[in-house]
């Protein structure tokens, strides 16, 4: 029996509505796993030490995540754990190493904690939150030593401390360079410094990453003081990132110093990114919008247009037919997402929140 191409489409329309129907595409994975918990005591004697170390991992665990996804302070975050028990918030753990000795017991453990269970903790306490992972971020460590610029140089302890953090530390996922000759032959300090867009799109481009961190260490060394002040740039906006951090020490505090600060600007970078997703959710709204289209190619160039902006936060089918399409849409910035729809042909008539979106040719 043969099919024509009309009926071949329609089966396939079938197919997707299945597959489709009150699907939701979301611009953020939610992290609930929190990795290389260090755990170091003194034995105890006729107690359970594993189980303790758990205990406090969970603790410790619980602390570092709730550090992340809120903008509440280390205060109001220890208050919080000191009233609630996290084991009733963990789903599993997974001890990756472990060591007895005569008196000492040390473990790396991970902690998963249940999602649900915490947005209910938080919303209960009413607590601001967002615990979307960030993007992929290429860092630029570039630092400064007495006005001379030091990127790829070795040493460049800068860059090193970047290297040496642990890889899960925080909700935005930093991807450290190479550093290799095809990186040098990329960009160099002063491109760096000056913030020169090609080269860092070319950069970012090797790695295949959308958004590039250019934290600009200045340390200045006078009569044996050395005083340190991170900023940090967006690579490719050029755009000044509201995060400054000023300290000062001694010559032998210097590695030290220069994690502590690392530590602080991962600290602020969650803040900053919790603080900016927290406004975008404020600002949120849903319209529902009727899609109109000739083709199936064409049903799928406009969902893929929609479902990968970032001017969205979520985008759900909830009808599908061979000439149209009946969707909701969480909208961040409206304007901006009005413009991206233009720019890609698509015609759109707004009847309130019922949006009406055709391709023009």
């Amino acid at each position: 029996m043969k099919i024509n191409r009309k009926t071949a489409f329609l089966y396939i329309i079938i197919l997707l509505s299945f597959l489709n129907i009150l699907q939701t595409y979301s611009n953020d994975t939610v992290k609930s796993t929190v990795k290389d918990i260090f755990i170091e005591f003194t034995l105890k004697k006729n107690q359970d030490n594993r189980k303790n170390a758990l205990q406090l991992s969970y603790h410790i665990g619980l602390k570092r995540y709730l550090d992340w996804v809120t903008i509440s302070s280390q205060d109001s975050i220890s208050s919080l754990l000191g009233s609630i028990d996290p084991s009733n918030l963990v789903t599993s753990y997974s001890i990756e190493s472990e060591s007895f000795s005569a008196e000492k017991y040390s473990a790396l453990i991970t902690v998963n904690f249940d999602i649900k269970k915490v947005e209910k903790l938080l919303k209960k306490k009413n607590i601001k939150y967002f615990a979307g992972n960030g993007p992929e971020i290429l860092v630029l460590p570039l630092m400064s030593y007495n006005n001379q610029l030091i990127l790829w140089d070795d040493p460049n302890p800068w860059y090193q401390s970047w290297i040496e953090r642990p890889i899960d530390g925080n909700l935005t996922d930093f991807v450290i360079p190479d550093g290799d000759l095809e990186d040098l032959i990329i960009i160099n300090a002063e491109d760096t410094r000056n913030l020169n867009f090609q080269k860092i799109k070319n950069i970012s481009m090797k790695y295949d990453v959308k958004k590039v961190l250019v934290p600009f260490l200045k340390i200045d060394e006078v009569d044996g003081k050395i005083s340190y002040l991170l900023r940090c740039f967006d690579g490719l906006s050029k755009e000044t990132i509201n995060i400054e951090i000023v300290k000062e020490s001694e010559n032998k505090g210097f590695n030290v110093v220069m994690f502590d600060i690392l530590n602080s600007f991962t600290s602020l970078y969650d803040d900053y990114w919790v603080h900016d997703n927290l406004k975008k959710m404020e600002s949120q709204f849903v319209i529902e919008a009727n899609i109109i289209y000739e083709s199936f190619k064409d049903w799928i160039f406009i969902k893929d247009i929609i479902k990968n902006s970032n001017n969205i936060n979520s985008f759900k089918v909830s009808n599908l037919t061979t000439k149209e399409a009946y969707v909701k849409i969480r909208i961040i910035n409206e304007n901006k997402f009005m413009a991206e729809l233009e720019k890609n042909n698509l015609n759109i008539k707004k009847n309130n929140n019922l949006w009406n979106i055709i391709k023009y040719y």
